[in-house]
């Protein structure tokens, strides 16, 4: 469905199979090898100690070591229908928004759509991408098709109503950010700030760093994008000030 590990790390164990993804998700998965997330582990003890934990706590429990990238065997824009041991699967590329090349899979009859990260059930999403309009786009076509059963990227398996719990989180979060964007705030005092109400219990809270940040450059697209580490290291410091 995306580019990243958690959702691709795991094509090498099926050689045989096709791998299709959308070019732009084709693009991106040799953005994050997993060598360099085990290095990223190996070297957590050395970093400062918030951050250190943190990257021991997120990526810790995995072993990336010997991981061989299996990149996609076909890629494709926009929508493609595969035949599925005579099953009709209709995939539907709606990046970017949670990365740049996002992909549902729509099963009609059997009324499942497997949505990857575009819906993370009992979690706080986290935009890599953006903009946030076109995930809260994904959210609404998802629901447009009707589906009985919502298999999310993250958390238990759903229906539309866990679309619209990830929806609404992002479109409080839009109207928040740009409200503190306008009044001149940082992306992380903005994040800060927020009082997050009924979404303060969803696990991983710190993402609204990531979130706030690519809002912003949603709403001021010559701002320069913040490297990788300085966001986590961010999402650690909110989350050890909550």
């Amino acid at each position: 469905t995306h580019a990243n590990g958690d959702h691709c790390y795991g094509n090498s164990l099926v050689p045989d199979a096709a791998i299709v993804a959308s070019s732009a998700a084709a693009r991106e998965m040799d953005e994050t090898p997993p060598a360099m997330l085990a290095g990223m582990v190996r070297a957590a003890p050395q970093l400062e100690p918030v951050l250190g934990r943190w990257i021991e706590a997120a990526f810790g429990p995995y072993d990336f070591d010997g991981i061989e990238m299996r990149t996609p065997t076909s890629t494709f824009e926009g929508s493609l229908t595969l035949d599925v041991g005579g099953r009709a699967v209709d995939l539907i590329e709606v990046g970017p928004a949670h990365t740049a090349g996002d992909v549902i899979a729509h099963v009609p009859d059997a009324g499942v759509v497997f949505t990857g990260d575009i819906v993370f059930h009992r979690g706080t999403p986290i935009m890599w991408a953006g903009p946030v309009e076109n995930w809260i786009a994904a959210c609404d076509r998802i629901c447009d098709l009707g589906p009985d059963v919502v298999v999310p990227g993250h958390g238990p398996v759903t229906d539309t109503t866990g679309v619209r719990e990830t929806r609404d989180y992002l479109a409080f979060l839009r109207d928040e950010v740009t409200q503190r964007f306008d009044a001149g705030m940082t992306y992380i005092d903005a994040a800060r700030d927020i009082d997050l109400g009924r979404f303060a219990d969803l696990g991983e809270s710190g993402r609204i760093v990531v979130n706030a940040h690519n809002i912003y450059r949603d709403l001021d697209p010559s701002r320069a994008t913040a490297d990788v580490m300085t966001l986590f290291s961010q999402m650690a410091e909110y989350e050890v000030a909550r």
